[in-house]
């Protein structure tokens, strides 16, 4: 109910509740925080993302996960270098994993090891994807490993096009490396690579 209030001119006008104070607000407000919340906070971190595009172009739609005979805990299935995953509009390639020695006088971290990751990604959206965040590491010792300012790729591929980009990241030492693909703005579970170094 608007509560009546008196003007400088004598007349009596209605005045309303700000929007924050109405109901309708809060609870609007709350469904959002749950939605974003689900699924910010709901992604299985032994799914593996994106679905794996063959040589013809074609997505391959089988489940990338497998279950163990033995077991019911399910496994991951993971990419490989050289194979092209589509996760949302992108496509990642990974092309090659190596270690470097080139290392960037100025940094303070000093890492046992630098990896550097080379990546091919297509856009299939109808606006900019951007690059260069795209990627994450995990090193042999399932840590996750923080970008090295080497020559590292950063901007953005226009619809339609391709890319070829380098990151660069501090590890603690050789083994079986983990590498994340997603876009940088997205829901979709990562296409998760291992490569050996």
């Amino acid at each position: 109910m608007a509560k009546k209030v008196m003007g400088a001119d004598g007349k009596y006008y209605k005045v309303k509740k700000p929007f924050y104070k109405k109901i309708w607000f809060w609870i609007i407000i709350v469904v959002l925080v749950i939605g974003i919340g689900g699924a910010l906070g709901g992604s299985d971190d032994n799914k593996n993302g994106g679905t794996k595009v063959e040589a013809d172009g074609s997505s391959s739609e089988e489940n990338t996960s497998l279950k163990d005979s033995t077991s019911t805990k399910e496994e991951t299935s993971f990419y490989n270098v050289g194979d092209t995953v589509k996760v949302g509009d992108a496509e990642y390639t990974l092309t090659n994993v190596e270690l470097t020695d080139e290392r960037n006088e100025f940094d303070e971290t000093n890492p046992n090891q630098v990896v550097k990751i080379s990546y091919t990604v297509k856009n299939n959206s109808d606006s900019d994807l951007p690059v260069g965040a795209d990627v994450e590491v995990y090193g042999s010792d399932d840590k996750k490993a923080e970008s090295y300012p080497n020559d590292n790729t950063m901007g953005s591929v226009a619809p339609g096009k391709q890319m070829d980009c380098v990151q660069h990241f501090g590890i603690n030492g050789a083994g079986e490396i983990e590498i994340h693909f997603a876009p940088l703005i997205s829901f979709e579970d990562p296409a998760i690579y291992k490569a050996t170094i």
